[in-house]
């Protein structure tokens, strides 16, 4: 992609021709007949005259829900906040690789929230609510217990639909190294947090990698953020409060063989592998999530050798979590999102590497 990544984004804009669209739609693997209007709508029946877009298989946009635009590994390994211009770039590479649906799950001084004026489809969380010393010193200005809930009710008023906590996290002092994980705010403090951001009418998205997870559902966070704790009962706790779980794979076990693991990984992966099947057979919201490492096909590829179903792995990174962050799938009358391929990706996530078009609110960006 050249030029300014937001000149780039006006293309989105433009109205397209007519497509018509044959091939096997997935995950349900039923084949279709349909077609996307001049107007960029999707319709059951096919525009007369229209041309074909290329693909034998098509799905609905990919979905990253929980990716962080505005930050990246630091040469050191720590992470560094990026600006508002490379946010967009990442925005504008995500889309063009299929990734059509994305939820910013925290950026550095609400940079993010910058992109909603030309972006409004994009999820964004505004900044990390972490207090001192209980998260990156490069990625946020610390938010002390009293002012919890004044500052998530400033992210939602300057348009984030959704805010991020970051419910437990090592202890980082300078020149010491970091302590394991606990919580980071006292639990009334995150209840009333919570109470005030669902009155604004926004959510919590909730990083947890300790057993403090029960609680955080208990008082109500509507997705669990990494979720390396999480444990059988806390499933079914989800599910009765309608709540997601984004287990950020990359991030937490690396897109390589699980030969590679470490000692910890390894207990984590035997872990999932026992729960992520038995969350989506109880019905939790499983979606997928690069954080900021891998790809929304290493994803998929991960939750497939964890246990999930093919079908199942690919509803993780469209369907699924589509519905739950407020997308349509291709329903007649509304702007589509598609991304098609030529080979069959339940046979091999790896193809989800490989679009053969991408269709972002009805027009065809690759």
């Amino acid at each position: 992609m050249m030029g300014h990544p937001r000149a780039a984004l006006q293309q989105y804009s433009r109205i397209v021709p007519a497509w018509r669209i044959e091939a096997t739609r997935l995950p349900e693997g039923e084949p279709v007949e349909a077609g996307i209007t001049g107007a960029g709508h999707w319709t059951s029946q096919p525009p007369a005259g229209a041309e074909r877009l290329p693909g034998r298989f098509v799905l609905p946009g990919l979905v990253d829900a929980h990716c962080h635009l505005s930050v990246a590994a630091g040469p050191d390994g720590w992470p560094v906040a990026l600006s508002a211009d490379d946010a967009l770039a990442n925005l504008v590479r995500a889309r063009e690789n299929g990734v059509t649906a994305i939820r910013d799950t925290g950026s550095p001084a609400s940079v993010t929230l910058e992109l909603l004026a030309s972006e409004p489809d994009l999820v964004a969380c505004g900044r990390f609510l972490a207090p001192p010393g209980r998260y990156f010193p490069a990625l946020h200005e610390p938010v002390p217990p009293e002012n919890l809930v004044d500052a998530a009710l400033a992210e939602v008023a300057a348009g984030a639909r959704w805010v991020k906590l970051v419910a437990d996290f090592p202890l980082l002092r300078p020149d010491e190294p970091p302590q394991a994980p606990a919580p980071s705010y006292e639990l009334a403090d995150i209840r009333r947090m919570v109470e005030a951001v669902h009155a604004a009418g926004a959510r919590v998205a909730a990083h947890t990698t300790t057993r403090y997870v029960t609680e955080l559902i208990d008082v109500g966070i509507d997705s669990v953020e990494h979720g390396t704790s999480v444990e059988e009962a806390d499933l079914t706790a989800l599910v009765e409060r309608g709540g997601a779980w984004t287990p950020t794979l990359c991030a937490t076990l690396g897109a390589g063989p699980a030969a590679n693991d470490t000692p910890q990984q390894a207990e984590i992966r035997e872990r999932l592998a026992y729960l992520l099947p038995l969350a989506v057979e109880r019905g939790v919201v499983v979606m997928t999530g690069t954080d900021v490492a891998g790809t929304i096909p290493q994803e998929v590829a991960l939750l497939a050798r964890l246990g999930l179903p093919p079908a199942a792995a690919l509803a993780a990174a469209t369907t699924r979590a589509r519905r739950f962050l407020g997308r349509t799938d291709l329903v007649d009358g509304e702007p589509a999102d598609l991304v098609s391929y030529d080979d069959d990706p339940r046979d091999d996530p790896a193809v989800l590497s490989r679009p053969v078009a991408v269709v972002v609110r009805g027009v065809r960006i690759r």
